[in-house]
């Protein structure tokens, strides 16, 4: 099963070609963008630049159905150098740079203890998971399911019915799994997918240093932001897992970092920034407002929930633009935006019949949706819902709350709201004051989003995962926070700023997770590839004379040593992921399904039943994820994916499917009262065409079973099967509801 030497080295050069292509590419774009932007501000440009080639490019080829290795690295080669070759023509020579003001040295040393810190504490999940596998929730459901559909079919324009829930996964924006599914193709493995979000976690912390950094309080404001990519939900969610949010955060900060520093004017004399603009000149320049627009493109195309933020930022610039000024920032920001995030709304668009976003209700406006059942993961429970009951504050909000950002957590959230009232108040700066209210208005959007407080009613157990639904709000409050003229004038206040931040930093991760001795360190290597290094080697180019030469094989090194550990990790992936199946599903599912599936290739397998069986449908991929996996349900307009609810016609869709297995629970659902409560199992239990090979039958909440397809499934046997004995959990448990319920109107 482990990959050979060879795939791994033709994999690593492509990677190698790739990155030196898209770096080039970049570069030379963000020089005709923004040639003004230098140090920090312009690597910020250039990853950002880089991220959208790469997921164009993936984009171009997945619609025409040309996902596969040789094209993923043509592409990915062939239109960023194109890119450049455009970009050279038109950019403008002799630009002067803008360079930030001056950052006392100890607070520079504070930042880089900071980022060092949470980068260090993020790298210890993610070795877990490439010893063990990735087991997260939604990681195993649909973000990794999505990534190997794309490069099993060498299309992105197909959409994947992963379960008949009605969140509809399947038209959610997927452009992480896009480059995950890539990575897979290119590697013939998925191990670097546990490592994948470390450069987003970089990309973030050096978009919030770029957010202060007009205003020499970059230090302050990467502590601020760290506070909360170091928090308990992000560490428990992110590190070492397929989710995407830190992705979609790196770029949000990134879209106001550019706005933030895109307001800034060379002062006419020192040569320094100046907060107040010129009164004639514009707002914003096209430039920053381009830069802006790809990455709030960028976000949107990973995580439908950054349309709120996003949207009211946009919203807000075009307002506070001023008359003749509105069009162009309307359509700067919003052609960039649409060009690097519009693909997956279209796509939408075009299997709904015009609903860009369907798994949004959109009122009076009646968009068609798909016409899902109304099945959750847990009961759809807004933390609006229980506003007015302390009980749940005590019990649930306020303990999860501390899980989720440490014993400080009344401070921050308060401190954090406050600061945002008061930038929507009192700040001089037009586009600080939208970037604040933006904060507000997603806090408050949270508040009424189903499913923040999901669980059985009074007992939200998805209330601390859901936490990352407020992060947004969170982390644009936090890197606007040391903005506030009252906290950085004069220099000795925004001095004890940065060391109240960094005090409540540290507070914070007190509570990190376990650092284990033997994953020091790959700790050390990617704390040093992703902060030490590039800080270290930007200060020696613009502060030292040292030979440009030197740089470049420091580089190489990094990079050479990073290929050699590579390959350890990836055989040793290929041997140990997934081997404890007792991590899929904690509370139960089918363990022993799972250990058999691992070391299947090529097979096509069913998937039927309860969330036990869909959830994990990850680990049924197998080692080499060359499985094919689909949960069976009928197709519907719009998108529509639903439980079948006879037998004759579940059969003949497995038929149709021409799977070599069938995994199944007993029925659709865990309880008998359940409305959609169908014997998926019983339907097809004892045709001679099945041999059942895996039964386990004393697990909770239901019994799974594996079936080898050797033929044909005889739908005629469904005529002939008892009802009542195929139903006779639900008949009982029916006849139970309806004597409590007589019980219950007697005693009233």
């Amino acid at each position: 099963m482990t990959p050979s030497l060879a795939s791994y080295i033709a994999g690593v050069l492509q990677i190698a070609a790739i990155c030196g292509a898209v770096w080039y590419g970049s570069w030379w774009i963000r020089r005709w963008i923004v040639p003004e932007f230098s140090g920090a501000l312009a690597r910020l440009s250039e990853l950002t630049i880089a991220f959208a080639l790469l997921i164009i490019s993936l984009q171009l080829i997945g619609s025409v159905g040309l996902l596969k290795e040789a094209w993923i690295t043509a592409a990915c080669i062939v239109i960023p150098l194109a890119g450049a070759g455009l970009a050279w023509k038109f950019a403008p020579r002799d630009v002067e740079q803008i360079a930030a003001p001056a950052v006392p040295t100890w607070a520079f040393l504070v930042a880089i203890a900071v980022a060092s810190w949470c980068v260090a504490e993020w790298t210890f999940p993610t070795q877990l998971s490439l010893d063990q596998g990735m087991f997260g929730g939604d990681t195993t459901w649909y973000h990794m399911p999505d990534a190997a559909r794309f490069i099993q079919e060498g299309s992105i324009t197909q959409l994947h019915y992963t379960d008949a829930l009605r969140l509809a996964v399947w038209f959610y924006p997927q452009s992480s799994e896009l480059m995950h599914g890539a990575l897979m193709g290119l590697l013939s493995s998925d191990f670097l997918s546990p490592v994948f979000n470390m450069l987003p976690l970089g990309i973030a912390l050096l978009a919030c240093w770029c957010v202060g950094r007009p205003y020499g309080v970059g230090p302050a404001t990467l502590v601020g932001g760290a506070i909360l990519l170091s928090a308990g939900v992000m560490i428990e969610t992110q590190p070492g897992e397929g989710r995407n949010d830190i992705v979609c955060f790196a770029f949000l900060v990134a879209f106001v970092a550019f706005l933030i520093n895109g307001h800034q004017r060379r002062a006419p004399k020192s040569g320094a920034v100046s907060e107040t603009p010129d009164a004639n000149a514009p707002l914003l320049d096209k430039g920053p407002l381009i830069m802006a627009g790809i990455a709030a493109g960028l976000a949107i195309s990973i995580k439908v929930s950054m349309l709120a933020p996003i949207g009211v930022i946009f919203l807000g610039m075009v307002l506070v633009s001023g008359k003749g000024r509105r069009l162009t920032t309307a359509l700067c920001l919003g052609i960039s935006m649409f060009l690097v995030g519009g693909y997956w709304y279209v796509r939408a668009m075009v299997y709904t019949g015009g609903n860009p976003v369907p798994a949004v209700g959109w009122g009076p406006l009646k968009l068609p949706q798909p016409d899902q059942m109304p099945l959750d993961p847990r009961p759809r429970f807004s933390v609006a819902h229980y506003l007015t009951d302390p009980g749940i504050y005590r019990w649930w909000f306020f303990p999860r709350l501390d899980d989720a950002f440490g014993v400080l957590f009344p401070l921050i959230l308060v401190m954090l709201a406050a600061a945002a009232i008061w930038l929507v108040v009192k700040s001089r700066n037009k586009i600080v004051r939208v970037i604040s209210a933006a904060a507000l208005i997603t806090a408050v959007v949270y508040v009424f989003t189903p499913l923040t407080a999901a669980g059985q009613e009074f007992q939200p157990r998805g209330f601390f995962t859901n936490t990352r639904y407020l992060l947004p709000g969170l982390l644009l409050a936090a890197v606007m926070l040391p903005l506030i003229r009252q906290l950085r004038e004069p220099e000795d206040r925004a001095k004890k700023v940065l060391i109240f931040l960094a005090a409540v930093y540290a507070i914070t991760v007190l509570t990190s997770p376990k650092w284990y001795p033997g994953f020091l360190p790959g700790a050390v290597f990617l704390t040093l590839a992703i902060v030490w290094a590039p800080v270290g080697l930007s200060w020696m180019k613009d502060n030292t004379k040292v030979p440009r030469v030197v740089i470049v094989a420091c580089v190489t090194a990094i990079a050479l040593i990073a290929a050699i550990w590579g390959r350890g990790e990836e055989v040793g992936y290929a041997n140990k992921h997934y081997t404890r199946t007792t991590l899929f599903l904690q509370e139960g599912g089918p363990q022993d399904a799972f250990a058999f599936t691992r070391d299947l290739k090529d097979k096509r397998i069913a998937l039927a039943g309860s969330g036990e069986i869909f959830f994990g449908q990850y680990g049924f991929y197998g080692v080499d994820r060359s499985n094919y996996v689909q949960y069976i349900g009928q197709k519907g307009p719009n998108g529509t994916y639903r439980l079948i609810d006879n037998c004759r016609e579940f059969i003949n869709t497995i038929n149709a499917g021409d799977f070599d297995y069938i995994i199944t629970s007993e029925y659709s659902q865990d309880s008998p009262t359940a409305d959609y409560y169908y014997p998926v199992r019983g339907w097809i239990d004892g045709d001679p065409a099945l041999k059942l090979v895996v039964s386990e039958d004393d697990i909770t909440p239901q019994a799974d079973y594996v079936y080898k397809v050797n033929g044909k499934i005889d739908p005629n046997r469904c005529a002939k099967l008892d009802k009542d004995k195929l139903y006779a959990d639900r008949i009982e448990a029916l006849k139970e509801e309806a004597e409590r319920e007589d019980d219950a109107a007697a005693e009233d």
